[in-house]
């Protein structure tokens, strides 16, 4: 056994706590306050073994809550940014902090990974929390139960001797306000493990420390406090107790919330304060109703971590611009709410049941009620169901719930009270996307991107405008949006297109929350990227426009006033130009205030670039002195001079400080319609793109602006930089808005039509109908470049005008010259009413491009001097029929759209034209309004007119003569827009085929013609449309020949001594001998006969050919010859085809002599013996061949140059042979010496060789007999 001494065991009982000890000191050390005091200063984290700073990037009072709490002080009052306290030193340890106010470290919550950061030191986060009370269990940090700091602890302060001056002191002290006398107890909870305290205070204290404290030993009942500042809401007129119009108590009485600036933040922070659960919706323009009293609350900015909307930015009580036709509602979640997670689609599931929240034990728990929850608090689907989630656990009661049937909300399911051990359930739903700017300038500039089922993804620019670039620049925290950039101009994303069509009305805090299709669900490419520009270091706040409002600059990592300090037009001159809004116009006060009580004072120069470079002296707000906000009205960065007035003249644009004319080449109706519409002057009217309104005397903008026309402002509009030339310096663009023209057509369906009014000054008067005729409407029309007059009513056709009426006098009317004249001088006033007002119809010319003829193609509009397109929005038959007609084309047999005959160019005239099919002119069918449309050139309209239809085509091949026999294919063509119709081949005897084509062309094959198919054939073509069916004009016949052609047949003799087949011209033979004459022919007619003819005997012998494939042939056998046999012999083929005859022509002539034969044996003995030894030696060859070779191989003649002959003419000498009932099947060939007769025979023929040579045959020697081997 083994002893230690009680000195050991004491020390290692002291190392063993020392050991366990160590982690709690390390825990104790990760946070700290580097300030004035113990509970306020810059936030420093232990990380690493060394202490860094925590970056300001989404620092909010609810972070400042966890800090506070941390560092064991009382309520957070203000979240520090800027490095208010000072820049810390060395590391930057945390980043993009956001904390939900319920955590327990500052580490817990969520942020970057320790070290990451995109910050400086100037970035320093801090808190200044109250150092000696805290309000416990409130609603918001202004209400709850009073806990006080003494003798280094936290007691509860008893209500024992509590009154209104205590309350006071301690209302004060966390800046709340006053108290509220409350007539009912405030109940918010216990802490019985605290030790209590008596507070005694005469009310002149400014802290609850500097009251007289006394632990408290007796029965202690909490003291509470609601100090005004807690400002109580309600929700009215909803449909249950966490739904309604929102207002809240100021000052005695109820008010309401307008709406501008009300987004989904300040629904969460009303909810919270409401004991709701989640947001679920915010409300606009009086959704509940429309409140009584007074508007309390405006332009309220919520970060959604306050505890109540009076701690939330905004205007300052009773200040507003706002009826009650603006008042704000939400709708919150009744019973369901997700608690300490990482956004509002996340955390610790409670449920509100028996009036009172409690928690969800994950027993029976399942994506079934996950999937019920995510649906129930609009956040999408669950994310991963075996993601191990942990949001923290609660005090709260414990249920356990049961699911069943088809129900829609977790508290339908039924929920049983559980006592056992409780694992808390903790969910994460997929949320409202987040949204990022990418591959701008900086922070605040780039093509918008948004995340979607963890995907980032573009949106479409595709009614994409300044509103939805205020929602995006609101939601980065950014400044005043500058323009709503389109058509990729950040460059093409990747991956989907999660958004189109976006509508915005501005107030939204999300794009997710304004009206658009579902996601992913869009008709764009990423060609229409969206992106935005935001001021990034400055704003104006509650003006009419993007150029006027309250001045707020980012500083030092937040937003703060500029104050109306020593504030003139040399700062908002600044302040204009930095926002690219051209010139100060003036320094106002009439845009509201803020609640901001710390700003600064700006002092410029007013030849800065940024406000930020002029001098920012931080300034305070106090009681005493009233120092309102600054403001300011800017010009804007479009004007018009030069003109006749402000709404006419010469463009120029404001950019980097710079007016500039803009270039004319590019100029178009769109850039104009947005010019118009910028400076608040109606239509554009017309443009100019020379020196009508001078030169300029500043630079020309070298961009080209390429707007099409929907938005607002022409900084939205796409630029584009000249390539490879520069603008010509007499090229200057214009526009003449209809604010400036001298007559208009009111009332009418267009710009076109109408009632006349003709302007002098600004006053706009009738015409009277009397003298009123189509010449002086024909001056109308061309003024206003409409085109020609077709009718000029009278008797207010187009209704009654109102003011003045003039005369239509010729001094006036006659031309648009005079009329110019008249509106500057003024015109006659006439006797006549109103009963008698002018009207005036003008019809614009019209053309067709890109078609096949001048009567189809894109239908192009000449308005305002300008050829414009027709979009294909409700594009149809009776509206190419009218357009048809117009042209004097006839009716119209299709309305092609998308672009059929190609995108045109320039502006889209018309769009959603609706004609009935009768109108005289397209621009008399209904319609917007010229230069109305949500198009693109991708639309633009054509049309198929009847005049235009051409014949189809037809094309015979290999000819139009051709062999009986042959493969013949018969091609119809034709020219057409209306690709996809039959084909119809027909004859003038009645042949008719038909095929159904894609195509513009279709072929016909006939794979062996006969005489049946010769004729004058002829094509169709028909087009079946929905409602009818389009015949084509019949086209040219073409006509089809088959004959017969028989090829010169081949004659040949064959002497069985010699073995010798050939073809002289002429040949002598002994009487007695025997030979045979072959006649052959290259021919594809089998069936027929060979004759062969005797010209000396004028007899004929006649046989049937024989052979295969395209090689036929007879042999006629003379076993004796004799004298009678003489003469000169042709063969001549005959064939029977279709029950008619055809004879080839005769080959040519074999003379043959019959001479004496001799008696000589010794002639006939030295044949017989060569013949023998020939034999012989046959026979040896063999043997030896056998041994060595293997039989059944193929012949191989030799020509007579030595070479092979093909085997085609093998093949053909073969069958010829088979005729005389011999099988050539020898093993190869065997080249011998010609003897000097073949010779002279072969030389009797030189000359050109044919394919196929007629004297072949006679070529060919058999030199040994016989020609059979087995």
């Amino acid at each position: 056994m083994i002893f230690i001494s009680a000195e050991k065991v004491h020390f290692v009982l002291y190392l063993s706590i020392g050991l366990l000890s160590l982690p709690l000191l390390t825990e104790c050390e990760k946070v700290r306050l580097m300030g004035t005091s113990r509970c306020s200063g810059r936030v420093e984290v232990h990380y690493s073994d060394s202490w860094g700073t925590v970056c300001d990037d989404h620092w909010t009072i609810a972070n400042a809550d966890v800090v506070c709490r941390e560092s064991n002080c009382g309520t957070a009052l203000e979240a520090k940014k800027g490095a208010f306290f000072g820049q810390g030193k060395d590391n930057i340890w945390l980043d993009d902090v956001q904390c939900t106010g319920h955590e327990t470290s500052i580490l817990k919550c969520s942020h970057k990974q320790f070290g990451d950061h995109n910050c400086g030191h100037g970035e320093d986060a801090g808190v200044i929390c109250s150092e000696h009370v805290r309000l416990v269990n409130g609603s918001n940090r202004c209400n709850g139960r009073v806990e006080i700091y003494h003798d280094g602890h936290w007691k509860r302060s008893c209500s024992s001797d509590w009154g209104k001056e205590e309350a006071d002191v301690v209302c004060q002290e966390i800046s709340c306000g006053a108290p509220i006398v409350q007539t009912t107890a405030l109940y918010f909870g216990e802490a019985p493990e605290l030790p209590g305290i008596k507070t005694s205070c005469s009310g002149n204290e400014t802290s609850v420390s500097q009251c007289t404290l006394q632990d408290f030993k007796e029965t202690c009942v909490d003291a509470t406090v609601y100090c005004t500042n807690s400002k109580p809401i309600r929700l009215v007129n909803g449909t249950n107790r966490c739904s309604g119009r929102v207002e809240i108590h100021h000052d005695g009485q109820w008010g309401t919330v307008c709406d501008d600036r009300w987004g989904i933040q300040e629904a969460a922070v009303a909810c919270r304060e409401m004991n709701c659960g989640n947001a679920l919706s915010v409300k606009y323009r009086a959704f509940y109703g429309r409140g009584q009293g007074q508007v309390w609350l405006d332009d309220i900015e919520c970060t959604g971590e306050e505890k109540s909307l009076g701690e939330c930015p905004h205007r300052g009580f009773g200040e507003h611009d706002c009826d009650h036709n603006e008042d704000a509602g939400v709708e919150c979640s009744e019973t369901v709410r997700l608690i300490n997670g990482t956004d509002r689609c996340s955390g610790r599931l409670e449920v509100f049941h028996n009036n009172q929240w409690g928690v969800i034990c994950n027993n029976n728990w399942g994506q079934k009620e996950a999937s019920l929850v995510c649906k129930e608090l609009a956040c999408g689907n669950p994310k991963n169901p075996h993601e191990n989630l942990n949001f923290g656990e609660s005090g709260l009661r414990a249920f356990r719930s049961t699911c069943s049937g088809n129900v829609s909300s977790i508290s339908q399911c039924e929920l049983q009270e559980y006592t056992g051990a409780c694992n808390t359930v903790s969910l994460s739903c997929t949320g409202n996307p987040p949204l990022r700017l990418v591959n701008g300038t900086d922070r605040c500039s780039g093509r918008v991107e948004i995340l979607h089922n963890g995907q980032w993804g573009t949106v479409c620019d595709d009614e994409w405008d300044i509103k939805d670039a205020q929602v995006v620049c609101r939601t980065m925290d950014c400044g005043t949006a500058q323009t709503a950039k389109s058509s990729a101009f950040f460059g093409q994303g990747q991956g989907d297109i999660w958004l189109d069509d976006v509508r915005c009305s501005g107030n939204e805090t999300s794009l997710v929350h304004c009206q658009h299709p579902s996601f992913g669900e869009n008709n764009c490419g990423h060609g229409e990227d969206a992106g935005v520009v935001c001021s990034a270091t400055i704003r104006v706040i509650n003006g009419t426009d993007q150029c006027s409002g309250r001045v707020e600059v980012y500083h030092e990592g937040h937003w703060s006033p500029a104050y109306n300090v020593n504030w003139g037009m040399h700062e908002a001159a600044v302040v204009c130009r930095e926002m690219n809004c051209g010139d100060p116009v003036k320094v106002t006060r009439s845009f509201g205030q803020g609640s901001n009580l710390r700003g600064y004072k700006v002092s410029c120069t007013g030849r800065e670039s940024s406000l930020t470079q002029c001098s920012l002296i931080p300034y305070e707000r106090t009681g005493q002195i009233h120092v309102e906000e600054a403001a300011v009205q800017c010009s804007g960065n479009v004007k018009l001079t030069n003109g006749s007035n402000h709404c006419a003249g010469k463009v120029e644009f404001y950019d980097k400080g710079q007016w500039r004319t803009v270039c004319g080449e590019s100029w178009d109706m769109s850039d104009a319609t947005v010019v118009c519409r910028q400076l608040n002057c109606g239509k554009a009217d017309k443009i100019t793109t020379m020196v009508e309104y001078g030169h300029g005397t500043g630079q020309t903008w070298i961009d080209q602006i390429e707007c099409n026309g929907m938005q607002s402002t022409l900084t939205q509009c796409p630029q584009r930089s000249y390539t490879d030339k520069t603008c010509n310096i007499t090229s200057v663009a214009g526009v003449v808005c209809a604010g400036s023209l001298e007559v208009r057509l009111a009332n009418g369906k267009d710009d076109c039509s109408g009632r006349v009014e003709v302007r002098h000054g600004e006053v706009w008067q009738t015409v009277c109908d009397a003298d009123w005729t189509l010449s002086k409407a024909e001056a109308v029309c061309q003024l206003l470049e409409c085109g020609r007059a077709v009718n000029a009513p009278g008797g207010a056709h187009f209704g009654q005008g109102t003011g003045s009426v003039v005369e239509a006098n010729d001094s006036c009317f006659d031309n648009v010259t005079s009329l110019q004249q008249c509106s500057l001088k003024g015109f006659r006033a006439a006797t006549c009413g109103h009963e008698r007002d002018a009207g005036a119809i003008c019809a614009a010319q019209l053309r067709l491009v890109g078609g096949t003829a001048k009567c189809s193609g894109r239908v192009e509009v000449l308005y305002k001097g300008q050829w414009g397109t027709v979009c294909d929005d409700d594009w149809e038959l009776s509206n190419a029929d009218v357009v048809c007609r117009q042209l004097g084309c006839g009716h119209a047999v299709s309305a092609p759209a998308s672009a059929h005959f190609g995108r045109g160019t320039g502006p889209i005239w018309l769009d959603n034209v609706g004609c009935t099919g009768q109108e005289s002119a397209l621009t008399h069918c209904s319609h917007p309004g010229f230069g109305e449309n949500n198009c693109g050139h991708g639309e633009d309209a054509g049309v198929i007119c009847l005049g235009a239809l051409s014949k189809p085509q037809i094309s015979l091949s290999p000819g139009s003569e051709v062999n009986w026999g042959d493969r013949v294919e018969i091609t119809c063509s034709v020219e057409t827009e209306l690709s996809g119709g039959t084909f119809v081949l027909k004859t003038t005897q009645g042949f008719k085929l038909e095929k159904f084509s894609e195509h513009d062309s279709v072929t016909f094959p006939f794979p062996a013609v006969d005489f049946s198919h010769k004729g004058s054939y002829f094509c169709e073509y028909q087009k079946k449309l929905t409602s009818q069916v389009i015949y084509y004009p019949q086209g040219d016949p073409a006509d089809l020949s088959v004959k017969v052609h028989l090829e010169k047949p081949i004659i040949s003799l064959t002497s069985p001594h010699a073995m010798v087949i050939f073809t002289p011209d002429q040949i002598s033979v002994n009487q007695g001998s025997s030979f045979s004459i072959t006649c052959s022919i290259y021919s594809k007619y089998p069936g027929g006969v060979f004759h062969l003819m005797n010209s000396k005997m004028n007899t004929t012998e006649i046989k049937e050919a024989f052979g295969h494939h395209i090689f036929y042939l007879a042999y006629f056998e003379f076993p004796a010859i004799d004298f009678k046999h003489q003469g000169d012999y042709t063969c001549v083929y005959a064939v029977n085809i279709s029950s008619m005859s055809f004879s080839s022509v005769p080959s040519k002539s074999i003379q043959v002599t019959v001479v004496g034969t001799s008696s000589s044996s010794v002639i006939s003995g030295t044949v017989a013996g060569l013949v023998v030894l020939l034999l012989v030696l046959l026979i040896g060859f063999l043997v030896w061949r056998r041994r060595w070779r293997v039989s059944n191989t193929v012949v191989q003649f030799v020509n007579r140059f030595g070479g092979p002959i093909k085997q085609d003419l093998e093949d053909k000498g073969n069958g010829a042979l088979s005729g005389m009932d011999h099988n050539a099947k020898v093993n190869e060939s065997v080249g011998h010496s010609r003897s000097p007769e073949y010779k002279t025979m072969d030389d009797e023929f030189d000359g050109p060789v044919e394919s196929v040579s007629e004297d072949l045959p006679g070529k060919v020697c058999y030199e040994l007999e016989p020609l059979v081997l087995s």
